[in-house]
């Protein structure tokens, strides 16, 4: 619709500039026939426009008959008024032109408002959809893997890593409420309600800070994306907190954060990437 309405100003515009040269046309044709009147000639080339320019005197005869005789020569001022008259039509065409011109800008801003205000609204309903979308995951799950620090490996020191994990869960239990499922992935926990993930990050940085003789690798992923997190558990970052970008993009429609995000790098699984992010806490 919008188009057509420019194409409709365009034929307008168009129009008026067609007529605008009509008229400067007849006015030179007039001017023509005037002299041919004065000096009583007859030229055959004018037979085509008498009829019209014989009713365009006629008619300003009758709003201008005077007449005066110059050596000889009748003088007719109703050929002026004539002249006059088209000369009027030009400018009004010409303002017409004006106001079109006006009508159109006046369009193409209302337009321009319109279609801004229409794609405020439409982003506005889209963000809120998507907030919406992304706040209505809040299962995720967490799971950890350990190993024994390198300088703890040494054959005069032994280590022992169970009851070191043993400590690690009776610690993360008193804090959280909450028993790890044990699998092949490592120490694994499902919460329900990622939107207080961050009172889930503070027992984990202190996991992760703990002078503990281990290394701790912890994985988080929202949703049930299972070939994601196991690839993830794959990649060993130890002494991080890391995630997958689905997994940090959620972060950010939490209503706090008391830690930041940021990229670690992309890696390849497959047929398919990872971009793999990590909590950290505000320096």
């Amino acid at each position: 619709m919008h188009k057509i309405i420019l194409k409709f100003f365009d034929v307008i515009r168009s129009l008026l500039h067609f007529l605008k040269m009509v008229c400067v046309f007849l006015i030179i044709i007039l001017s023509f026939f005037w002299v041919q009147n004065i000096l009583q000639a007859e030229w055959k080339w004018l037979a085509w426009f008498t009829p019209f320019l014989t009713n365009l005197v006629d008619f300003a005869n009758d709003i201008c008959s005077l007449s005066f005789n110059i050596w000889g020569a009748i003088i007719e001022l109703k050929y002026i008024s004539a002249i006059l008259i088209l000369l009027v039509f030009y400018l009004c065409l010409k303002l017409l032109n004006f106001f079109t011109g006006i009508v159109e800008a006046g369009y193409k801003s209302t337009h321009f408002i319109y279609k801004k205000t229409k794609e405020i609204a439409l982003n506005k309903e889209l963000k809120e959809n998507i907030t919406r979308e992304e706040k209505s995951i809040n299962k995720y799950v967490v799971v950890i893997n350990t190993k024994i620090k390198p300088k703890y490996t040494h054959k005069d020191i032994n280590i022992d890593l169970g009851e070191q994990n043993e400590l690690m869960i009776d610690f993360i239990k008193q804090k959280l409420s909450l028993e790890p499922v044990v699998s092949e992935e490592g120490f694994m926990y499902t919460f329900k309600d990622y939107s207080r993930i961050d009172k889930v990050l503070e027992v984990l940085f202190k996991v992760l800070k703990s002078s503990a003789p281990i290394d701790y690798a912890i994985c988080i992923q929202v949703g049930n994306n299972m070939q994601q997190l196991r690839k993830l558990i794959s990649l060993e970052h130890y002494g991080k907190i890391t995630m997958a970008a689905d997994t940090s993009y959620r972060y950010r429609y939490n209503d706090f954060h008391r830690y930041q995000t940021s990229q670690i790098g992309i890696f390849q699984y497959g047929d398919k990437t990872i971009e793999v992010h990590e909590f950290r806490e505000f320096s």
